[in-house]
């Protein structure tokens, strides 16, 4: 059990997800959080049902991706002197009561960073990702949108947004800076209707894209020394 209870941020990326917010973002509330929602461009009514639901609103103009919405929500958790920042989807395919665990074990394992295994994978993409993921960093799902950082320790890896990885970057960056890591695995619900991320087929062009960016920016096997 944590002596001092850390102050936690959980950064959602949001859009045109006015189904399923207010939810996400009451069930963060309940469990003592504090839900940090980017608003990524949508054009339907996220951003007001968000607010109203008690969370810190962050809005892009125009549609900016899913990167820089991390990066805006976690600067922000950052400036506001958080310990630790989670990140979170929108659409309600997680639990939140994990973000509970992964804190549990970051303060019993004394780590930088913990990291989601989900029970399934979006796109045959991903697998790719895993493996890259596997051999590279030791991480086994390196694309789980469920992360948890300690903070002292990520803004030492500030930006992290210069190549578009679907949320992989920073704790690429961590982990080739020595941060320790730990992995938990997570159940996720199958979401209605389409990806935000885009279609099946589109979704798979993205990810294949993040696939080579990681390689030309990291390597594909990790550096001996």
């Amino acid at each position: 059990m944590m002596l001092n209870k850390p102050k936690i941020a959980v950064v959602i990326p949001a859009i045109n997800e006015e189904t399923t917010i207010h939810q996400v973002i009451k069930s963060i509330l309940d469990r003592g959080l504090s839900p940090i929602v980017v608003d990524d461009g949508s054009t339907d009514k996220t951003a007001k049902i968000a607010k109203e639901a008690g969370a810190l609103v962050i809005s892009h103009d125009i549609n900016k991706g899913y990167e820089s919405a991390l990066s805006t929500g976690v600067h922000a958790a950052a400036e506001k002197k958080y310990d630790l920042v989670a990140t979170f989807d929108a659409d309600g395919q997680l639990d939140p009561n994990d973000i509970i665990k992964f804190a549990l074990v970051l303060d019993s394992k004394k780590c930088d960073l913990v990291i989601g295994i989900r029970n399934y994978r979006n796109r045959y993409s991903e697998y790719l990702l895993s493996m890259l993921g596997r051999i590279r960093f030791g991480i086994k799902d390196p694309l789980c949108g469920l992360k948890l950082y300690r903070l002292k320790s990520a803004i030492l890896c500030f930006p992290f947004d210069s190549c578009k990885l679907v949320g992989m970057e920073l704790a690429f960056k961590m982990i080739e800076r020595g941060s320790s890591f730990y992995e938990l695995p997570i159940k996720v619900v199958r979401r209605d209707g389409e990806s935000r991320y885009g279609s099946s087929f589109r979704g798979e062009v993205r990810i294949l894209n993040s696939f080579f960016r990681a390689i030309n920016k990291f390597g594909l096997i990790k550096p001996t020394k």
